[in-house]
């Protein structure tokens, strides 16, 4: 009898437990990821060509184009259209999108085709690094297809930031700043398109979200990176409230998803920019830093504030800096033996002819520009940069991006965290590779 009893409440805590099991280790079926240049793997070089028209401009209104078929779609199902009349409204619609719209939305924006398209070579296939980077080394520890559009699904754009608007939009900025101020409102904002514009123009083609699709937010660097070209934001006061913005800028793209019907939100923390080789020799790495810690600090109590608030909705919080601590520390242990330069080595940083640049105020992309820059004097062929021998032992590929090798390490770090937390995943260490 005693053993009996002893089983049975054995069996009643499995059973208690068991739902909540199964809820925290969800499937993964499919991933999307919205960020910026540390989770790009082609959308800016899409979009910049487009813009160029050297690949259809049909990319800038997909999204749209989509949105409105899909509610044509929805009321030929309603009102019973005959399929031939459908599709007939479809070609006309799709032909007004891609070939009327598109192309004029190119010319309003003409000023981008003066610039290259980015972020080329010596980048690879169209990444901010020289390899695959993070999301793509983690697909398959998740058991997802990276090569399938419908299962891996990038959103990010390099150069894009976490505000949507700029709150350093005010009189006295005008005065001082005029065109910088300005230019802000359009770059990381606009082009690229900000994370809560991706988010939106996602939204159009996905009105309703997958439950068993994991939503990564990794976005948010880009606004510090350039926070200091305003130098008012040197004052504490003024710093506090610009990282509640870019918190509230991340807020407000986390709940359009979950409204729209996310059920699983992973967001990562951002890694200290002060550490990155544009930054590392100068007195603004502790006020980077500084920054940075506040944010993810905060950024860590809001996930927790969005977990109670939307209890439906299982958010896993991952802090990325801890990673970059450890490779700081001990790099012989990731196969580093650099971690303060950049693997690439600028010749003529000639960032002071880029006044009339579309990307002025955008330092990844300003970045890009230099590297592409010819001088007179060069030999043909000459590139306005070195590579260094074995970019392996580097910690970053240029002056902001880390190298393919601490992508890899990044995310088996990522995938460990979710593992923790309850997904199924297979992770994978780079040490045995």
């Amino acid at each position: 009898m005693q053993n009996c009893t002893r089983m049975c409440r054995f069996m009643l805590i499995i059973l208690l437990w068991l739902p909540f099991s199964l809820s925290a280790a969800p499937a993964v079926k499919a991933i999307v990821i919205f960020g910026d240049s540390l989770s790009d793997t082609g959308n800016t070089t899409h979009l910049l060509k487009a813009l160029r028209k050297d690949e259809h401009p049909a990319f800038l209104v997909k999204p749209l184009k989509i949105f409105v078929i899909n509610k044509m779609t929805e009321f030929a199902n309603d009102y019973y259209v005959p399929q031939m009349v459908l599709d007939s409204g479809i070609e006309i619609v799709t032909h007004f999108f891609d070939e009327d719209l598109a192309p004029l939305l190119a010319n309003l924006i003409g000023r981008v085709r003066q610039v290259p398209v980015l972020p080329g070579d010596p980048y690879w296939q169209n990444h901010f690094s020289n390899g695959r980077i993070w999301s793509e080394y983690l697909a398959p520890m998740l058991d997802v297809d990276r090569e399938d559009l419908r299962s891996f699904n990038n959103q990010a754009f390099g150069g894009s930031w976490a505000v949507t608007y700029d709150y350093q939009l005010t009189v006295w900025n005008l005065i001082r700043h005029p065109i910088n101020t300005l230019k802000t409102l359009v770059v990381g904002k606009l082009i690229p398109p900000s994370l809560g514009l991706t988010i939106q123009s996602y939204l159009l083609m996905h009105e309703q979200l997958n439950s068993q699709t994991i939503y990564f937010v990794f976005s948010g660097a880009n606004d510090y990176l350039n926070v200091l070209k305003f130098e008012d934001n040197y004052n504490p006061a003024v710093m506090n409230t610009y990282i509640d913005n870019v918190l509230d800028g991340l807020g407000s793209g986390v709940k359009k998803l979950v409204k729209a019907g996310a059920t699983h939100v992973v967001v990562l923390g951002l890694p200290e920019i002060g550490h990155i080789p544009k930054f590392n020799r100068t007195f603004d790495r502790p006020v980077l830093n500084s920054a940075i810690q506040q944010h993810n600090a905060r950024l860590a109590l809001r996930v927790e504030e969005w977990r109670v608030a939307m209890p439906d909705v299982d958010f896993l919080y991952i802090p990325i800096q801890p990673y970059f601590d450890k490779a700081l520390a001990n790099p012989e242990q990731f196969g580093l033996s650099n971690t303060m330069d950049a693997c690439i080595d600028i010749k003529l940083p000639m960032f002071h002819s880029l006044g009339n640049s579309p990307f002025a105020g955008n330092y990844v992309l300003e970045y890009l520009q230099v590297l592409r820059y010819r001088d007179s004097s060069f030999a043909a062929g000459e590139k306005n940069y070195h590579i260094c021998d074995n970019p392996e032992s580097y910690l970053f590929w240029d002056e902001a991006h880390p190298t393919t090798r601490v992508h890899r390490y990044l995310a088996y770090e990522i995938c460990e965290a979710m593992k923790a937390h309850g997904y199924h995943a297979q992770c994978q260490s780079p040490t045995n590779l």
